[in-house]
């Protein structure tokens, strides 16, 4: 399956919630790659100059000319290819999106986030018709994912309350698991391990919390796949 991560706006949890979810499920078993396709190669970095031993692929040598070829070459390798996009409108967003069987939407619970969020999803929607002209029953599936939340038993800000309700309200689909705002996940990146390999380190923080966390919401991502047919889990050609 491959899965777009994609938001025009820089800053919505687009690369941890890349991060996240691809390493857990390669904890888990699965195989699983990252296409890192920001300019800013957070991911590489994590996986370059880090010491974790997790099985994770990272790929970061893609441009809007030579995408479809690095894609390519991967997806008949991973059970999941992850592609984390930069936080901009651009060619090669549109190529990844239209590629995708999923794009997750990160989005944090600001006014600001919600209305680039909103063209995110326009693009997937062009995208999906621009498909549809070569295949009538190619789909691309889209999930809101909600990053930053206050950790379960916390108060929730109104404006999450109503960004929520807007959401219902507008038919938008999202998950309903959240990413909280946890310090293990932040430890990852400035550590450059994974969740797993943080045990007994105590900058990561409710370690415990931000594993189930993590376990929540791979589970959901791996429900939704399950679901779709076999047709909307392979690239578009």
């Amino acid at each position: 399956m491959v899965i777009a991560v994609s938001n025009p706006k820089g800053g919505s949890g687009k690369s941890t919630s890349t991060l996240i979810l691809a390493t857990h499920l390669a904890h888990l078993g699965a195989s699983v790659c990252i296409i890192d396709a920001d300019p800013n190669r957070p991911i590489q970095d994590w996986k370059i100059k880090g010491k974790s031993n997790s099985t994770l692929t990272v790929i970061a040598d893609v441009n809007e000319s030579n995408f479809f070829d690095v894609l390519d070459a991967q997806v008949p390798h991973f059970q999941f290819v992850f592609i984390d996009l930069e936080g901009t409108a651009s060619f090669l967003v549109s190529r990844a999106i239209s590629a995708a069987g999923l794009v997750i939407v990160p989005v944090q619970a600001s006014a600001i986030d919600v209305r680039q969020a909103s063209k995110a999803i326009k693009i997937v929607q062009d995208e999906e018709k621009a498909v549809r002209r070569f295949d009538s029953t190619r789909s691309i599936l889209f999930r809101i994912l909600m990053t930053r939340t206050p950790a379960p038993g916390a108060p929730v800000s109104a404006s999450q309350k109503e960004l929520e309700q807007d959401l219902l309200a507008a038919g938008i689909p999202r998950f309903q698991t959240t990413l909280a705002e946890r310090q293990a996940f932040k430890a990852m990146f400035n550590l450059r391990l994974t969740l797993q390999e943080l045990v007994g380190d105590k900058r990561a923080g409710n370690l415990a919390a931000a594993y189930e966390n993590a376990d929540q919401l791979a589970t959901e991502l791996v429900a939704l796949i399950a679901q779709q047919p076999e047709a909307a889990k392979e690239p578009a050609k």
